[in-house]
């Protein structure tokens, strides 16, 4: 990994307050001398995540996530090292210092596409609204409604019905073409030959939350057998990755923070519709099936979120998929029913933002609009095809934790199917008892780990000496080498051993220990373990009681030697030179407890 200097990255997180930092991002509450809160890394109900502001160190005791600053950035942005460190500089204020040039090259490429991108993304928007060769398009977006601003507001432009007009312009901006290729701008032809990828198409770019241009979809304009698709999108870059960005929600994401809800659509032109008509909580998700990174994306701002997919789409399997995925983390999800054939952008285009905002208020749950799903477009009256959606109605409900929750769907389906109420209540409950017994296992491991959240709960004496011995050596290096005088990786076990075995060797005492090097090094199990102890670490402690524990540690293993070497002794028909080096051994570790007393 590309680093700046020991002494910046230590002034760099110095500087930095880890708890106003997360804060940022999720709810903390204090409780002792750390903070806790519910993990931004997956689902949970019971707080399980843990800051220390004294060592500024993360660790979430349910999915194992843990770290610095730095290394929380990298996670919950999506970014580099060394764009987490120019965040974070930037934050605090700090100039950063000269790379090297291993860290420039890499950090000069992702520069370079984006600053790639966004003049593409100009060039786009200026033959869109400057010349003659965008009439078209441009007649295109304003008989769907769209104005200037809207044009403008959303970067939108027009790739012309040329083979090479992007690739000569960049080049002659002294983009190479290596680089021009690496962004998904061209296509390579025949005989080592480069085409505009994007041609004789409305250009929608796509930008991170951030407000960069990550990358670019475009519409057609002509038949789809000449040019390829209907829509193209760009594919995955260094910079672009489709199931970890959402589209419009660079714009949007002040809105859904204070709505503390979005609105999902399925394509551009709803959002730009959307936004225009002033629900400016609209995002699209770059594809139907929502991805776990998308759906913590937006967890990172609202609790909330309606789903406003066409009517065909809004049922299948990869959408519903998607809206469970955003139902585990925790999201609210409710569904706007539209009617069949119709999509939000022409629903906002011909009966205008009061009759969307009707759709939104009479949204209905993922429960509600599953069942609707289950009963649509079937026959009822035909037992087979009754019995079939009456078993699936009975699966879902059984998923329904709780009981006044389940009893009101209950109510609902037996509505919807004209069945009797009573008996589809008693063949949910048997399946939601079925269900209970087999979810039993994951549950006691839940409770397991929930015991752990009071850190040292679980621990015992000698275990929490070895974990708070490690935590001091880690993050306090003028304890370093009196503390590897003292004791060895012999004097650990179990997990702490296999850290010990990392620490305790030159290099390491001689040196800064630091979570991104230790990242190159360490297993993941035990890189969160790293980061567990260190949340776990009690700053209260002095020198002199840190130095008391490591002979404590020392002592316990001196004793248990002496124990064996007792054993041996006491067997008969010991050889002459066995015992001699028996007494030696014995010898020794007397010496070694006399010297430190």
């Amino acid at each position: 990994m590309t680093r700046y200097s020991d002494e910046f990255i230590d002034e760099l997180k110095e500087n930095v307050d880890i708890v106003d930092l997360i804060s940022d991002y999720l709810e903390l509450k204090k409780t002792g001398n750390r903070y806790k809160g519910l993990c931004p890394f997956h689902s949970e109900k019971t707080p399980s995540f843990f800051v220390n502001p004294d060592n500024n160190f993360y660790h979430c005791f349910g999915c194992g996530a843990g770290g610095d600053s730095i290394n929380f950035v990298m996670e919950i942005e999506n970014l580099t090292f060394i764009e987490s460190v120019k965040m974070l500089a930037e934050r605090s204020g700090m100039e950063l210092p000269d790379m090297t040039n291993q860290q420039r090259q890499v950090y000069k490429e992702r520069e370079e596409l984006f600053s790639l991108n966004k003049l593409a993304a100009r060039f786009y928007n200026y033959l869109l609204t400057e010349t003659n060769m965008g009439e078209k398009a441009l007649k295109y977006l304003n008989d769907r409604g769209f104005t200037k601003k809207d044009i403008n507001k959303f970067n939108l432009g027009y790739a012309a019905d040329e083979w090479q007009l992007l690739l000569n312009f960049l080049k002659k901006k002294n983009f190479s073409l290596h680089l021009i290729k690496k962004a998904g701008l061209i296509s390579e032809g025949k005989n080592n030959s480069y085409y505009d990828k994007f041609r004789n198409r409305v250009m929608f770019p796509i930008f991170n939350n951030r407000g960069e241009v990550i990358a670019f979809g475009g519409r057609i304009l002509e038949s789809e057998d000449n040019y390829g698709p209907k829509y193209l999108n760009s594919p995955e870059t260094k910079i672009f990755s489709k199931k970890k960005n959402l589209y419009g929600l660079h714009l949007a994401k002040d809105s859904i923070r204070k709505a503390n809800s979005c609105i999902i659509m399925e394509g551009y032109t709803d959002v730009i519709q959307a936004h225009k008509n002033g629900f400016e909580n609209s995002i699209a998700s770059l594809g139907t099936a929502f991805t776990e990174e998308q759906a913590k994306l937006i967890k990172r701002y609202a609790e909330n979120a309606y789903i406003a997919y066409d009517a065909d789409t809004a049922g299948n399997k990869a959408t519903l998929r998607g809206l469970d995925i955003l139902n585990e983390l925790g999201i609210n999800v409710k569904v706007i029913e539209l009617e069949e054939g119709s999509d939000p952008d022409q629903l906002l285009k011909q009966e205008g933002p009061n009759v969307f905002n009707d759709y939104l208020e009479k949204a209905v749950s993922l429960i509600d609009f599953k069942i609707n799903m289950i009963v649509k477009d079937k026959n009822l009256s035909e037992p087979g095809s009754r019995k079939k959606i009456l078993r699936s109605i009975i699966e879902l409900l059984s998923e329904v934790e709780d009981d006044l929750e389940r009893e009101i769907y209950i109510e609902r389906a037996a509505l919807k199917t004209n069945f009797k109420e009573n008996v589809l209540a008693q063949e949910v409950e048997k399946e939601f008892k079925k269900n209970r017994n087999n979810k039993s296992n994951r549950e006691n491991k839940n409770r397991q780990k929930e015991k752990k959240f009071d850190l040292y709960s679980q621990l015992s004496y000698y275990q929490k000496v070895e974990e708070e011995i490690l935590a001091h050596f880690i993050s306090n290096p003028s304890l370093r080498e009196e503390l590897a005088n003292r004791i060895s990786k012999n004097d650990f076990n179990g997990r702490t051993a296999q850290l010990a075995e990392h620490l305790f060797t030159g290099p390491v005492i001689s040196n800064s220990i630091r979570f991104e090097k230790v990242k190159e090094g360490l297993e993941e199990e035990l890189l969160s373990y790293w980061s567990e102890i260190l949340v776990k670490q009690d700053n209260s402690l002095n020198r002199d009681r840190i130095l008391e524990l490591a002979d404590y540690l020392s002592s316990k293993r001196i004793a248990k030697n002496k124990e064996k070497l007792c054993r041996l002794l006491s067997k008969k028909e010991l050889s002459l030179d066995k015992l001699n080096r028996i007494l030696l051994t014995f010898y020794s570790l007397n010496y070694n407890i006399e010297r430190r007393d």
